[in-house]
């Protein structure tokens, strides 16, 4: 249930459509982003198929995934906290109506802002017979390529009976739809997620295994419908109820890779009235320095083997190669007599995140028979304690702990977060056969202390951030909301982010300008295209493509022109047999026909074919 070497969930295949079901919409959150992460699930969700498959490396597979599920997906992010792609693509101008920041306001208490945090997903699939599915996905897990191990769970749910189970999922969802913009793309992904709002109190959902016989969402710090606040605090995991019993448990886990001596101080004291209770610690060694010996006395604390954290280097060829691996995973189990409560999701057993981030986490009900300490272990240690397969290793506070350093680049992470909280807005204006951007922060002061720049995504113009700048005659192959923000401190640390700005004036033609640039090299790439649309599966579609025309083209011996017939009789059969799938061959006619990108002899075929297919 919960073994690390048997029960692996991947990423891509947990988001992408049931079998005969596509997507819908979908409403995603993570922390951390990272813009190729984001690529390989649109792949899942877009076409159903391997984030790690060949498909990734398909130029028309990746147009069309992209271009299919920009309608249909709203991914929210912490401000701020989009990594820097090592090869920069104009595909990632069609990421930008997915992709929506969020900045938190300051808490009392809370140092730096608090963060928003949660790593969840809520999916709306539909079949032809126009039968709904809904998925809803509470991971640990940023939408990253970290390789930290990670927990996840998903459970499917049907439209039925009414219920009040999933209120803090819609109320979850209230509060990101107030993080979107005011603008036209903004109103459209809201109007979508109130949809899923009005549906989420007719949807059953089912754990789907005997383990778990109920359960709860708790998206902590999100505002409650019926008053108050959504938090940790409220369930029996940190505080329940008024009186000592409901305080008390016989065992408890907790997994987190970041901890505050607060927090773990309060587990520690619970159960003073109980003998024998049990307590267990998982975490990173880094963080044990956070900890005094009173303040967690009582647990066993164990942390993953060097041998673990830094297994890539030895069969790296180069250090760059390689990345630390160490747990990321928040799992806290919590047994009270024969009724046993697992709570997964983003939350770290951490000051910042108990009292003032955005989290989401997951309770799910069970029972001592199927759930208890012995049996968790069992399963995260891959048998017992001290046997050989135990990636773990038990620690305590006095051995020698590795002390925790306070990195520059946290330091240069609070300028970041402080930036993305100066009301940045941009205004693109033509300039002839150019175009100038001006990005506005009329909240930023300036510091004497970092050194800070700005320049587009897909541009090498930089300029010094002010609270105005200015940057002139940007083709339209440039213009991007995306931007990349660069902070460095007088010692040269350096942090570098990408941060999207609500732009006004964009020309309206610029993603067909992409599209026309990827697909318009030759005529070879437009007929690779349009046999793609026509397929009866997208992934089956793409490799005949490859098979029929050559990884590059159409083959140097044969003109594109030859294999018009073939393409013929294909849309003869889809006429047939699919006359929806002419929409989206339409759709693409239409955005590349001003740039002279339509062969001829197919823009010839095609005008017959639709005057006979409406």
């Amino acid at each position: 249930m919960l073994n690390p070497n048997g029960d692996r969930l991947d990423y891509g295949k947990i988001l992408a459509p049931p079998v005969s079901y596509q997507l819908d919409f979908a409403v995603g959150t993570t922390y951390s982003l990272d813009l190729d992460a984001l690529v390989g699930i649109c792949i899942a969700l877009g076409l159903a198929a391997d984030t790690d498959s060949d498909i990734m490396k398909n130029p028309i597979c990746l147009l069309e995934a992209l271009r299919s599920t920009g309608d249909k997906v709203a991914l929210f992010c912490e401000g701020g906290q989009i990594h820097l792609p090592g090869n920069v693509t104009p595909l990632y101008i069609l990421l930008e109506k997915m992709v929506f920041q969020v900045a938190t306001k300051a808490k009392k208490g809370i140092t730096n802002y608090p963060s928003f945090h949660p790593k969840f997903w809520l999916l709306r699939y539909i079949n032809e017979q126009k039968e709904v599915l809904y998925r809803v996905v509470v991971l640990s897990r940023n939408l990253t390529f970290d390789r930290s191990w990670d927990v996840s769970f998903f459970m499917d749910g049907e439209l039925g009976e009414e219920t009040d189970k999933n209120l803090p999922v819609a109320d979850f969802l209230k509060y990101l739809a107030k993080q979107l913009p005011k603008s036209e793309l903004g109103n459209e992904k809201t109007k979508s997620i109130r949809q899923l709002m009005k549906e989420l109190a007719y949807v059953n959902f089912d754990t789907g295994m005997k383990e778990f016989y109920d359960f709860d969402f708790i998206p902590n710090g999100v505002p409650c419908s019926r008053g108050g606040f959504y938090s940790v605090l409220d369930t029996p995991l940190m505080k329940g109820k008024n009186d000592q019993d409901e305080k008390s448990f016989h065992e408890l886990l907790v997994m987190s890779p970041f901890l505050s001596k607060d927090v773990i101080r309060q587990f520690n004291e619970r159960s003073k009235w109980i003998e024998h209770t049990e307590y267990v610690l998982i975490t990173r060694a880094m963080s044990l320095s956070r900890l005094k010996p009173e303040d967690c006395d009582k647990f066993k604390i164990y942390v993953l083997k060097d041998a673990v954290v830094d297994g890539e280097m030895a069969i790296s060829e180069a250090e760059s190669d390689y990345q630390k691996q160490d747990i990321h995973a928040k799992i806290y189990m919590m047994r009270k007599y024969a009724d046993t409560d697992l709570y997964l999701g983003s939350l770290n057993a951490s000051h910042n995140a108990v009292y003032g981030n955005i989290e989401f986490m997951l309770r799910l009900k069970s029972k001592n028979r199927y759930l208890n300490l012995e049996k968790l272990k069992e399963g995260i240690f891959d048998g017992p304690d001290d046997g050989a397969n135990n990636p773990f290793t038990q620690v305590t506070l006095n051995m020698e702990q590795k002390e925790m350093e306070e990195e520059a680049a946290g330091y240069l992470d609070v300028i970041v977060k402080q930036i993305n909280r100066c009301n940045l807005h941009a205004i693109v204006a033509q300039n002839g056969d150019y175009y100038n951007a001006t990005v506005n922060a009329a909240d930023y002061e300036d510091s004497e202390t970092y050194t800070v720049t700005l320049r587009p995504l897909l541009s090498v113009k930089t300029v010094d951030f002010a609270t105005e700048m200015v940057f002139e005659k940007l083709a339209i192959s440039a213009l991007s909301e995306f931007y990349v923000l660069s902070v460095s401190d007088k010692d040269n640390n350096t942090v570098q982010r990408v941060i999207k700005i609500e732009t006004e004036g964009m020309p309206e033609n610029r993603e067909q300008k992409v599209i026309s640039s990827l697909i318009g090299d030759n005529e070879q790439n437009f007929y690779r295209y349009i046999a793609f649309l026509l397929g009866d599966d997208y992934v089956i579609s793409a490799l005949e493509a490859e098979n029929q025309y050559g990884k590059n083209g159409f083959g140097e011996t044969h003109a594109a022109s030859e294999h018009l017939p073939v393409l013929y009789e294909k849309m003869l059969q889809t006429a047939a047999t699919a006359p929806e799938r002419f929409t989206e061959i339409e759709k693409l006619v239409q955005a590349v026909s001003e740039d002279g990108v339509v062969p001829d002899g197919f823009e010839r075929l095609y005008s017959t074919f639709r005057k006979v297919v409406k």
